[in-house]
Formats: structure tokens, sequence, C-alpha cells
């Protein structure tokens, strides 16, 4: 029997990733609910684009059903103006390094603007309690962890900076990658 998603359920869920978020990808910078989503992300922003990308985890709805039919990651990568050539780019390295992580692409529309998402989301039917999710996204963020290695290499200098997008505003997504290594050699 599926699981209930309820609002303790998500809650529930919420504080058991966290700590896994954290260590593997960095402080949330955003929670945002609507009757078609909760999630929380890691938002990053660059000089005059502000928003270029993100890592969310959450309940999605994508179908006309009343409730969240999907969990689990998405990384979306704005793409329109301005510098939609550097855009372009974060959608490429993207799409190309995370190519066995993302379960689908898709364009996307928000206040911040439109974009590209790259889904890793699984039908909240397919779990029969709370703990197969939990598992699926511990899964998932360690596999988008693995892409870390790959921003501090800093292909075509697109992540200079790329800053976090939330007070004190001034942690790198490079730095953050050094600090995931760094706590988490420590830790072993």
């Amino acid at each position: 029997m599926p699981v209930n998603i309820k609002s303790n359920t998500i809650n529930a869920i919420f504080r058991s990733i966290k700590p896994r978020f954290t260590a593997q990808l960095g402080k949330f910078t955003h929670h945002r609910f609507s009757s078609d989503w909760h999630f929380y992300g890691l938002a990053f922003v660059k000089d005059e684009l502000t928003y270029v990308f993100g890592f969310n985890v959450g309940f999605f709805k994508k179908s006309d059903s009343e409730n969240f039919d999907f969990v689990g990651m998405n990384v979306l990568v704005r793409s329109n103006e301005p510098n939609e050539e550097l855009r372009e780019k974060y959608a490429v390295f993207f799409r190309e390094n995370l190519k066995d992580w993302f379960f689908a692409e898709d364009e996307y529309s928000s206040f911040r603007g439109a974009g590209r998402e790259f889904m890793r989301y699984k039908k909240i039917e397919e779990f029969e309690n709370q703990d197969q999710i939990i598992e699926f996204i511990h899964q998932s963020i360690d596999a988008l962890q693995k892409v870390y290695p790959l921003i501090l290499s800093n292909p075509e200098n697109i992540f200079d900076d790329v800053l976090r997008a939330a007070f004190p505003w001034h942690d790198s997504i490079k730095d953050i990658c050094e600090n995931v290594f760094s706590q988490n050699e420590r830790n072993s």
C-alpha cells in the first residue's frame, strides 16, 4: 500500500533528510510551498544574473491531482536573460554531467524566469512507506553531490563568482564544494 502523504509526513521527511542535504550539498537557502510543490532548495546567483541555478528537494504535483504525486529532487537552471549564452553553458554542464542522475528534462517557468528542469522524481505511489522515500532522497542527494568535483574544476570558468543566494552573500559555490569535501574527510 502506498505511503499517505500528509503535512506531518512531509515535515518528518524534511527533518530526516535535512542533515544529509546540508552535509552533502550545503545549507538550504529557501523553502517554498504552494498547491503545486513543497520543497527546500539551495540556490545560486551570479552578479547581475541573479538566480542562475538551484538544487531542490521535495514534493511536486505534476498532474491534475489534488495532492502531490511526485517526490524527489531537481536541478533548475534559469535560461532567460540576461546573458543567455552563459546560462546555456550551465544547462549544458548539468545536462552532460548529471545525465545518469536525472530521469527527465523539461522546461519550467516561475517568478524567477524560464529555464530547464532536470528532474529526479518518482511517483509517491511507488513507495510503501516514509523510510523508502527518505532512502530514495538520500541516494539522490549523494548522487548529485558527485558533480561537485566537476564544479571545482570550473570548466570555462563558468563557476567564478557564483554565490549562494542567501545571507551572508559571500559563500561561493566553489567554497561550498570544498567545505563539503573537507567536512566529509573529517567525518571519515
